[in-house]
């Protein structure tokens, strides 16, 4: 190699030399790009509002419980 100036300095350049070096499936960027899979992203949401409903349908009825026990007293 040759002096700092010739080493590959954002990710093309160092994905081109990779290549060149033949050992491409090694190459990983440091940043990757942003997963924008809408459909995914729909899906998690869905299963976080879910788990969101029962969690405060599990909450009101534990509620309610107490306030059934306060009365009993």
């Amino acid at each position: 190699m040759g002096s700092g100036a010739t080493r590959p300095n954002n990710a093309d350049d160092k994905m081109i030399a990779a290549i060149e070096r033949g050992d491409q499936p090694a190459f990983k960027d440091r940043k990757p790009p942003k997963n924008n899979n809408k459909k995914l992203i729909k899906e998690k949401k869905d299963r976080s509002d879910k788990t969101r409903g029962k969690m405060d349908r599990l909450k009101a009825l534990r509620l309610a419980a107490e306030k059934e026990a306060k009365a009993k007293k």
